[in-house]
């Protein structure tokens, strides 16, 4: 007779020895080859996750930080030549010219056309310089923020239709709570991607927040839903969910 797994903490213990996040992806899509858009490629650390998933994977990075291209370029030079190609622009919803962007000394992994709240209530380490009171560190801190440059943004069905591609199988987005945008700047051929994997961020650390509704509202009626939330990151000061990677399918795919 069958074991049924009736309850969530047996059901979660079976999938932890069955999944991760590659074997996810693996799950959902076959081919050897796959078709990656790395939209935020920072310094290539996620180049290195999908080449090392996918030896053979086409990946288009796309990333407008300066400081951060040397670092991609030395990724892409352990790979063969034609698999990797790195566009040193932001992509989003209308293509323009010396559009404002933020990067901030902390992490370049922050930066975006967000500002960093300085008033952020969830911020941790905000918090806590604010809590000893030394307004100094605080100030310090808030120097290191909000560093104002200029970037050019494309669509990414420009740069879809320029290269004659037909099929996206992953389509990859941390751009700081530029994801409807990036999602905007598809149009129709948003249709063609087999999976989404983005950052959703709810709490306040940006002056800008997300929810659901502002990436679904281009996934749903593009013929995806969501299929498995990969990462939580929880507050431990006020017990919030600050942000979840999530994974969003084509229909086309589950049939």
């Amino acid at each position: 007779m069958t074991n049924i797994k009736s309850t969530n903490k047996e059901r979660t213990a079976e999938y932890l020895t069955k999944f991760n996040r590659e074997k996810v992806l693996k799950h959902l899509f076959k081919e050897i080859v796959p078709v990656i858009f790395d939209i935020g490629a920072n310094d290539g650390l996620s180049l290195k996750e999908f080449k090392y998933f996918w030896n053979d994977s086409i990946v288009h990075c796309f990333e407008p930080q300066e400081e951060c291209w040397k670092k991609l370029e030395d990724q892409a030079k352990q790979f063969k030549d034609s698999s990797v190609f790195i566009n040193k622009t932001a992509v989003g919803s209308e293509p323009q010219k010396n559009v404002n962007f933020y990067s901030h000394d902390i992490n370049t992994g922050l930066s975006g056309f967000n500002k960093v709240n300085i008033d952020s209530l969830d911020s941790v380490y905000l918090n806590e310089l604010k809590g000893n009171k030394n307004s100094s560190d605080v100030n310090q801190y808030v120097e290191k923020l909000n560093h104002q440059r200029f970037v050019d943004i494309i669509r990414l069905d420009d740069y879809i239709k320029s290269l004659n591609i037909e099929k996206i199988n992953l389509l990859k987005i941390d751009t700081q709570g530029f994801e409807p945008e990036v999602l905007s700047g598809l149009g129709e051929e948003l249709k063609n991607i087999d999976v989404v994997l983005t950052e959703l961020m709810f709490y306040d650390y940006y002056d800008r927040s997300l929810s659901f509704t502002d990436i679904e509202k281009y996934l749903i009626p593009s013929g995806f839903q969501l299929y498995d939330i990969s990462h939580i990151a929880k507050n431990p000061m006020n017990g919030r969910t600050d942000w979840v990677d999530v994974i969003y399918v084509n229909n086309k795919v589950l049939r």
